[in-house]
C-alpha cells in the first residue's frame, strides 16, 4: 500500500456545485440527471414532520424536494416546497385541523399518485427526452423505477434539469383531472 499526498484546503479552493459545470446538454444521456439512489441517499422525510417544520427545514437545506417515508423507511409519498406553500397549506386549514398541526403526510403527494419514469428506459433516452416526458404530462418531478427488481430508484426533476443546463426555469403546467378540479371546487 501506498501513503497519499495530503493537502490543505486554502481559502482559494471554491466548493463546486454540479451546476457550475456546462457538461450537459438536450442530447445527454438522461442517467446524468438520475438523482440515483443506488449511489446517493435519498433526501427523506418522515411523514409525520409536522409540514410548516418541513418547509422551514427544507428551506435552510436549499432542498426543494423530499421523499416521505413511513416508520419503516418505506416511501409512502413525495414533498415539495410547492405543496408546502403557505396557500396551500391554507387549503388544508379547518376549524378542526390549524395550520400547525398538518403533517408533510397531508399534503404530500401519495406514492400511488406519482408519476414514474423506468430504469431501463432511461438507459437508451436523453436529458431532452425526459424534460420532453415531464411537459407534456404536467408534472415537474418524476419517480424512476427499476421494473426489473422492484425498486424505486431515484428522482429526477424539472428544475434539476434546468439548473444543469443553465437555462431559466422550465413552466410545468399540472395537467387538470377530476381530482383537482373536485379539490378547487369544494376546498
Amino acid at each position: 500500500m501506498r501513503t497519499l499526498t495530503t493537502y490543505t484546503v486554502e481559502q482559494i479552493d471554491h466548493l463546486v456545485q454540479p451546476t457550475e459545470f456546462a457538461d450537459m446538454s438536450l442530447k445527454s444521456p438522461a442517467l446524468q440527471i438520475l438523482n440515483d439512489f443506488k449511489t446517493n441517499s435519498p433526501a427523506i422525510l418522515d411523514a409525520e414532520t409536522k409540514a410548516l417544520e418541513a418547509l422551514e427545514m427544507m428551506k435552510h437545506e436549499h432542498s426543494a424536494l423530499k421523499l416521505v417515508v413511513d416508520a419503516n423507511q418505506e416511501m409512502v409519498g413525495v414533498i415539495s416546497t410547492a405543496e408546502l406553500s403557505n396557500q396551500n397549506i391554507m387549503q388544508h386549514v379547518s376549524k378542526d385541523m390549524k395550520a400547525t398541526d398538518l403533517a408533510v403526510a397531508d399534503l404530500m403527494r401519495k406514492r400511488e399518485n406519482l408519476m414514474a419514469l423506468s430504469y431501463q428506459q432511461l438507459q437508451h433516452c436523453t436529458v431532452g427526452d425526459v424534460l420532453n416526458t415531464l411537459q407534456h404530462c404536467g408534472e415537474a418531478y418524476c419517480a424512476v423505477i427499476d421494473i426489473e427488481q422492484h425498486q424505486i430508484r431515484g428522482v429526477i426533476s424539472a428544475r434539476d434539469i434546468a439548473s444543469r443546463l443553465h437555462i431559466p426555469p422550465v413552466e410545468i403546467e399540472r395537467q387538470p383531472n377530476f381530482l383537482n378540479i373536485f379539490d378547487r371546487l369544494y376546498a
